[in-house]
């Protein structure tokens, strides 16, 4: 984009369609006292789908999956560290990058980046590795997931009214 060519109607309409959506998200997700950074986590993850509601869905799978595989790596260093010391936390995290990677075949839950995203989201929640802590994070990523969902809804519609878009 140049200056000679600004932004259209359309272009900030659906910054501002988006940035509303995720400002209800965030609301929401502080309003029942679940985590906002698990919650755009679970955004991330399901929009490196692009557009794809079925690919998003996967996503969000995937990210669930990364959450429940960071509890079990919590607890497998806990397991571990009596035996190994210092190593425990470098053995339990190859175990699950090995476990990660090696679904990068399973289709359709096969979106290391989204799993990533679902370890990451545990490990920097400082949550207990529990029931309870994968319910929250999971609730607050579905959310995410959910009002991505939205927003690519939203984005649809607005640029479906622009005819410069369409060409």
């Amino acid at each position: 984009m140049t200056a000679a060519n600004p932004p259209s109607f359309q272009f900030h309409a659906v910054s501002l369609g988006v940035a509303a959506v995720a400002g209800v998200a965030t609301f929401g997700t502080n309003a029942v006292m679940l985590s906002a950074p698990a919650m755009f986590l679970g955004w991330i993850a399901f929009g490196l789908a692009g557009p794809s509601l079925r690919g998003g869905a996967a996503n969000l799978g995937c990210f669930l999956l990364g959450l429940a595989f960071g509890v079990g790596t919590q607890l497998a260093i806990a397991a571990l560290t009596p035996a190994l010391g210092g190593l425990a936390t470098p053995a339990a995290v190859a175990g699950v990058v090995v476990l990660v990677l090696s679904l990068r075949n399973a289709a359709p839950l096969n979106n290391a980046s989204a799993y990533f995203l679902g370890l990451t989201s545990f490990f920097a929640s400082g949550l207990a590795p529990a029931g309870p802590t994968f319910a929250t994070l999971a609730a607050a990523g579905a959310i995410g997931a959910a009002a991505c969902a939205v927003a690519a809804l939203v984005q649809a519609a607005l640029l479906a009214r622009d005819p410069a878009a369409a060409a």
